[in-house]
C-alpha cells in the first residue's frame, strides 16, 4: 500500500491564501480606524468643511476613481488570461494595469497640489490632515501594489511553474481589488458627502 505525498501546491495556495487575508484584514482595521476618526470629526462639526475651508474639487479625485476602477477591470483580465494560459493577453494586461496604477499615482500628485492651491494643508486643520492622512496612506499602499505587481513577471513571462504563477496572480489581485474599494470608500467618504 503507496501513501501519496501531500500537494505541496495546495499547501502554497493555502499559506498564501491565509498570508493575503491577515494583511487584509490588518489593513482594513488601518483604514477601519481612520474612518472611524473621520466619521466622529465630521458629524459632530456644526459646518461642513469646517469654517474656512473650501470643499476640495471634485476633478482630480473622479478621474483618479475612474483610473483604478480601470486599473481593476484591466486586473480581472489579466487574471483571465492567465488562468486561460492566453500568455500574449496577460502581458498586455499587466503593463495597462501597471500604467493605470502609475496614472494613479500621476493624479494623487496633482490631487496634493490642487489641496494646497485650495488652501488646504495638512498642518492647517484637522480637515486638512484628514485628507491627507487618507490620501497618503492609500498611496502608500497603492506604491505597495505596484511593488506586488512586479512579482507577476515571472508568471507572465512563464519563468515559474504555472501553478505558482496562478497562486501569486490570485493574491496579487485580491491586494489590487482591495485598494480600489478603498478608494472608492475615501472618495466617496471624503469628496463626495
Amino acid at each position: 500500500m503507496s501513501v501519496k505525498a501531500p500537494n505541496i501546491q495546495n499547501g502554497l495556495a493555502l499559506q498564501s491564501s491565509i498570508a493575503m487575508i491577515m494583511t487584509l484584514v490588518s489593513f482594513s482595521m488601518l483604514f477601519a480606524t481612520l474612518f472611524l476618526g473621520y466619521v466622529a470629526y465630521r458629524f459632530t462639526a456644526d459646518v461642513w468643511p469646517p469654517m474656512g475651508m473650501q470643499r476640495a474639487s471634485l476633478l482630480i479625485p473622479t478621474i483618479s476613481t475612474f483610473t483604478i476602477l480601470l486599473s481593476s477591470l484591466s486586473y480581472f483580465a489579466l487574471e483571465k488570461s492567465v488562468f486561460n494560459k492566453d500568455w500574449k493577453k496577460a502581458k498586455a494586461y499587466f503593463y495597462l494595469t501597471l500604467t493605470l496604477g502609475s496614472c494613479f499615482m500621476g493624479f494623487q500628485f496633482l490631487l496634493w497640489r490642487d489641496l494646497k492651491l485650495t488652501g488646504i494643508f495638512v498642518d492647517s486643520t484637522v480637515f486638512g490632515s484628514i485628507i491627507y492622512a487618507f490620501t497618503w496612506i492609500h498611496a502608500a499602499h497603492v506604491v505597495a501594489g505596484m511593488l506586488a505587481l512586479l512579482f507577476l513577471i515571472p508568471a507572465i513571462h512563464q519563468t515559474i511553474d504555472e501553478e505558482k504563477g496562478m497562486i501569486r496572480t490570485k493574491s496579487v489581485g485580491q491586494f489590487w481589488h482591495f485598494l480600489g474599494i478603498v478608494w472608492f470608500l475615501i472618495f466617496f467618504g471624503i469628496f463626495v458627502f
